[in-house]
């Protein structure tokens, strides 16, 4: 008995990268998508942070122009960038958006800094989560003094 061509197309997918890579498995909740995104962040590797980061639509490197996504991600990692973080609250459901939960992060900046901020996650229509919101202006600029 011969095997099928469309089960050596389906097998040969499988083996040559049709399912995830290590370490780039799809999040399936909050808590993981906001790990990745964070170690993301702390690589400066946009093009992660661009596969967690979006709206319901899904993650914002499947919609958005890449160039424009690449200006906003920057900035997001400048402000986001950390030596460390842990989540000190959440995930909380967000008031009025069942698809949406938050969490409060803090970040730990160079020279002893902490800085305590939001951060919303919303399901996709596919069923994952995606960074949504980090909350920038409750964030102090990068370099600035920081305050708490």
């Amino acid at each position: 008995m011969r095997p099928r061509p469309t089960v050596l197309v389906a097998l040969g997918s499988l083996a040559c990268g049709g399912g995830a890579t290590p370490g780039k498995v799809t999040p399936q909740s909050p808590q993981q998508t906001l790990a990745q995104f964070m170690s993301a962040v702390k690589e400066n590797n946009i093009e992660r942070m661009g596969a967690l980061w979006g709206s319901e639509r899904g993650a914002a490197t499947t919609w958005m122009k890449s160039d424009q996504l690449r200006e906003r991600l920057s900035v997001v990692q400048k402000y986001v960038d950390h030596a460390g973080y842990r989540v000190i609250e959440g995930p909380l459901p967000v008031p009025g958006h069942d698809n949406m939960q938050t969490f409060k992060v803090e970040l730990q900046r160079q020279a002893g800094c902490t800085v305590v901020f939001p951060v919303d996650l919303v399901r996709t229509k596919n069923g994952g989560w995606v960074v949504n919101d980090v909350h920038l202006g409750s964030i102090p600029t990068p370099g600035t003094s920081c305050r708490q």
